[in-house]
């Protein structure tokens, strides 16, 4: 295996999910603890807390058939900055089988001053797979002065239910194309994230989702934290849907995913960052 390959293979053995294959070559390393639940948890990690210029990262995940699988991160994604322009990368392809649930919910991706990212992620599903995904980016070190001040960012998301091809979502996000914090870009906003619903399992979550977002009028939305600029739009595609949400803070962000996802819960019988934040 090259340097930052992994391998994971979850199947379901005695009524439940475990992972049956977990290798992994530096500087990434898997932690899979033991949860409640019917679902097998998998944290992946660095050495050294993110990504150093040039890092490449390469996960082969399958989720056997009826298998619930929760993929999370240890913490942050952080990319650190790379004055020499050498990119990082990130790829994961995962194949879901028969009347399995792909969940991927990573903690948010933060690009450092000059740092360049790319990922690749695909997701093959069986007809009578599922998936639900976060894919969410930061605006950077707001504490340090950072914001939207890395190189480059490179982000491509793929899904195919049964050889049919579901979504195909693509963002660069370059200051050569004009500065990110322009009023026209990204603005005020710190952060954004999508939302991926996929498969029979969770078409009826979509619904609602889709319900929901689309009866809120675009504006100010009021939470538990107060009042947020939040801005959410929601799409449907084949068995499923797709959410956008841009947010002032990544907090927001966080709120809102949380309420989002809430039905995962009675899945998992634990929420997806109840013991993160």
């Amino acid at each position: 295996m090259r340097a930052g390959s992994g391998i994971l293979d979850v199947a379901t053995v005695a009524g439940r999910a475990a992972v049956t294959r977990a290798a992994a070559t530096n500087p990434l390393k898997f932690l899979i603890p033991r949860r409640p639940g019917q679902a097998a948890w998998i944290y992946s990690s660095t050495y050294g807390g993110g990504l150093v210029a040039g890092d490449e990262i390469d996960i082969q995940l399958r989720v056997g058939p009826g298998a619930v699988c929760v993929m999370n991160t240890q913490s942050s994604n952080k990319v650190y900055k790379s004055p020499a322009g050498l990119v990082c990368r990130h790829r994961l392809r995962a194949q879901v089988e028969r009347d399995a649930l792909l969940i991927l919910a990573p903690d948010q991706v933060t690009c450092f001053a000059q740092a360049c990212y790319e990922q690749d992620q695909q997701v093959d599903l069986h007809a009578d797979g599922a998936l639900v995904a976060v894919d969410w980016l930061t605006s950077g070190r707001l504490s340090r002065g950072e914001r939207w001040a890395f190189s480059r960012y490179r982000s491509r998301f793929d899904v195919f239910l049964d050889g049919e091809q579901l979504l195909s979502d693509s963002l660069l996000l370059d200051p050569a194309d004009g500065p990110l914090d322009s009023a026209f870009r990204l603005g005020r906003f710190n952060c954004l994230a999508m939302v991926v619903l996929a498969g029979a399992q969770v078409k009826s979550a979509a619904d609602e989702l889709l319900a929901r977002v689309g009866s809120q009028p675009v504006g100010r939305s009021n939470t538990s934290a107060g009042s947020v600029a939040i801005v959410a739009a929601a799409s449907p595609i084949p068995h499923g849907a797709v959410v956008r949400i841009l947010g002032e803070t990544s907090e927001s962000v966080a709120l809102y995913l949380r309420s989002a996802l809430g039905f995962l819960q009675n899945c998992l019988g634990d929420s997806l960052w109840g013991r993160k934040w």
